[in-house]
């Protein structure tokens, strides 16, 4: 580590800031961001006057990517007009409506009497994909159970079947739709535009030839010179996104041969029990899981992998970011599977909307982490929106805005696109007038130094913590059915469980990473170790489901010593492939014990006894808050606060060049006096990206942590 670098650290670690449209007179607009210490911009041709059609607007971009080479200044190329990317400004559907996004719905009708059942399909529906009947037991009280290994199948045409059905029988037909109205795509600021079909090839073929083959027909050089590309938001659309509507459709995503791709994948048909994707608890778990990690492999390839491998193809590299990051259940609804997505990317990307660190979800990144980590790549990119409670981030931006940057570093973040912009209009009034933002140009040369020199600090590096959460997946996977309404991640007790966990861990000080299934069994062939990190705590939320080798990897590591904690409760059922399982009987009531129950090897744990457990262990450094004082520019509000609360101080551990790294972070609203214990240390070195500065500071010395900020403390690892 040098010092000249962290005092100036170089612009690849500094903030960029977005700029959609640029002035007439665009070099000094690219002055003023070198000026206000930005690194670079993340940027994309005219959004007017015909987007990427125009070739107009594509001279011109080629121009301004020349002169921000020019002036060494960075850049990404943002790949859409507005979001979510796919469309292109509406270009990708002109004259292919085929290739507009698509979700089935399933029409249920049952027969308690012999009857004849007769089936239209409506105006809003494309066609009919599949019809069957099924013999229903109604033997138990309340119940109707779909006997699905005797399903009959029922000719259908496009718009049309019809079936007599025998007492106890049930009808389901199948049709297609366009997935528009309700979604993501009618409920944003920037477009109502209809959407392309990210699991269709075609589609984003389409959206290629479009919008990244016309750039560089003009620009060849474009892709290969940028950071790298800049995708916003694409998703499946299928589900609904405003809680006060409610639709006739209930939607799963489809495409072209989605069902044949399933029997490939898994090796058996989905057709007897394509009920179970809508209706049905424990039986239905594993074909629920089975189709939505299969939408998340289609979506991976057809997407994420067609367009990092054009990418790749004109020297250029595929990042951006997707939806809903913080929600498993979103993970599954808008992606099927929002990690098989992530590990496709070249490098992974996620959005912050949340302006200030009271609301911040610590998980935003963590979960992107875990994807960066696989990806081997030096962390993951964040585009800093502040979007929410904007009038409470308003008071104080720069120390809001400071805050957040301090979690996403910690979290895994290494480079930032930023909506968090600059009073540019300052630089040169009469050319950037409408050019404003939160900061001055004083503020902003501190800020991106501030943010450069902790990018410099952690470059390369991710957190060296032996604390890993479970990334319970196939529990949201196995529950989730299609809704007729929007469904909030506050209705999941997975998302509910994961984030009370996590933030009781962070904020009492105790670091953490995801680990998923894969990890899990991978640790076990090996040394117990995890990309590199030694395993000592695996800590699941509460949840119903789990893959069976996940299990047994638990086991083999809590018989090798591991501290393996579930919150609240063990899974009661296994997830997996068809043959092996064990269905569920429901006619057989002395069947339905729990397959994952108590047996002396694990027990259920409430979320203190686990965060007892944590704090109980030794740990390698020790802080303590010799004293608080107030901020001088919040004073008043700072003493309210210190006498009811203590401060909240995090720390992530890091191994780079030889010495241990602790990033330690002020979050709180009260300025901290802290002291620090170290086994078998004496002295370390403070580097503090504040000012630029490094000293060596003894053991139990005082240093200062300001409200929002943080340090570094550095030693030797003999």
């Amino acid at each position: 580590m040098d010092r000249k670098s962290f005092i100036n650290p170089d612009m690849e670690y500094r903030m960029k800031t977005i700029v959609h449209r640029w002035p007439q007179e665009e070099e000094v607009l690219m002055d003023a961001v070198r000026d206000f210490g930005y690194g670079g911009v993340a940027t994309n041709p005219d959004q007017e006057n015909g987007y990427t059609s125009n070739p107009q607007n594509l001279k011109k971009f080629d121009v301004t990517l020349r002169k921000l080479q020019e002036k060494g200044l960075d850049y990404w190329i943002y790949d859409e007009k507005g979001y979510p990317s796919g469309y292109a400004g509406g270009l990708a559907l002109e004259g292919h409506p085929e290739l507009e996004a698509k979700g089935f719905y399933m029409v249920r009708r049952i027969a308690v009497k012999p009857k004849h059942s007769v089936f239209h399909l409506d105006d809003e529906s494309d066609r009919i994909i599949w019809a069957a009947k099924y013999p229903v037991d109604h033997s138990v009280m309340n119940a109707s159970i779909i006997e699905y290994e005797k399903m009959e199948a029922v000719p259908f045409t496009d718009t049309y079947c019809e079936c007599d059905l025998k007492e106890n029988e049930a009808f389901f037909v199948f049709c297609v739709k366009s997935a528009y109205e309700g979604s993501h795509l009618t409920h944003n600021v920037c477009s109502r535009s209809r959407y392309i079909n990210i699991l269709d090839e075609k589609a984003v073929r389409r959206f290629l030839d479009v919008c990244y083959e016309p750039i560089v027909q003009e620009s060849p050089d474009a892709y290969c010179n940028a950071c790298a590309v800049f995708t916003d938001e694409p998703s499946l659309v299928t589900a609904y996104i405003q809680g006060d509507e409610v639709w006739p459709y209930a939607l799963a995503p489809w495409k072209e041969g989605l069902f044949e791709d399933f029997e490939r994948e898994y090796g058996y048909s989905i057709l007897p029990y394509l009920p179970q994707i809508f209706e049905g608890r424990e039986s239905s778990y594993t074909t629920r899981v089975h189709f939505y990690q299969l939408i998340g492999k289609l979506a991976a390839r057809s997407y994420v992998m067609q367009i990092s491998q054009w990418c790749h193809e004109h020297g250029g590299k595929f990042s951006g970011h997707y939806l809903a990051e913080e929600s498993l259940r979103f993970h599954v609804l808008y992606y099927g599977s929002y990690l098989e997505v992530l590990k496709a990317t070249d490098y992974p990307g996620v959005d912050v909307l949340a302006a200030y660190p009271k609301i911040y979800h610590y998980n935003t990144t963590r979960f992107a982490q875990m994807a960066a980590r696989k990806k081997g790549s030096n962390g993951l990119m964040t585009e800093l929106c502040p979007f929410i409670d904007i009038p409470y981030f308003e008071k104080e931006p720069v120390r809001y805005a400071t805050g957040i940057l301090n979690l996403l570093y910690l979290g895994g973040c290494r480079c930032i696109n930023s909506y968090f912009s600059s009073d540019f209009a300052s630089y040169a009034p009469e050319i950037l007038g409408n050019y404003k933002g939160y900061m001055s140009r004083e503020q902003a040369c501190w800020v991106n130094n501030y943010v450069g020199r902790i990018g410099y600090m952690l470059d390369g590096v991710q957190n060296d913590c032996g604390t890993f959460v479970y990334y319970a997946l196939e529990d949201v996977q196995a529950k989730t059915r299609p809704e007729h309404c929007a469904q909030e991640s506050s209705d999941c007790d997975t998302d509910r469980s994961l984030l009370s966990l996590t933030r009781r861990i962070y904020e009492a000080g105790q670091d953490y990473l995801f680990a998923d299934r894969e990890d899990l069994v991978n640790a076990v062939k090996g040394d117990m170790m995890i990309y590199g990190i030694k395993v000592k705590n695996i800590i699941l939320p509460a949840m119903d489901v789990i893959w069976p080798d996940a299990w047994e990897a638990l086991e083999i590591m809590k018989k090798n010593g591991v501290n393996v904690w579930f919150a609240d409760k063990l899974p009661a059922n296994r997830v997996g492939d068809r043959v092996r399982f064990e269905w569920y009987d429901f006619r057989e009531e002395s069947v339905r014990e729990p397959k994952c129950k108590e047996n002396g090897v694990f027990r259920a744990m409430t979320e203190t006894e686990i965060l007892e457990a944590l704090n109980s262990q030794e740990r390698e450094l020790k802080l303590a808050v010799r004293k608080r004082k107030t901020s001088a520019e919040n004073s008043e509000n700072n003493t309210a606060l210190c006498e009811k609360n203590e401060p909240m101080i995090l720390t992530a551990r890091y191994m780079k060049e030889g010495k241990i790294i602790y990033f330690v972070v002020n979050n709180s609203e009260v300025d901290v006096d802290l002291s620090w214990e170290f086994t078998g240390k004496e002295k370390a070195q403070l580097w503090d990206p504040s000012e630029g500065s490094v000293c060596d500071i003894r053991k139990e010395e005082l240093f200062r942590l300001i409200s929002y900020r943080g340090s570094f403390l550095v030693f030797e690892n003999e």
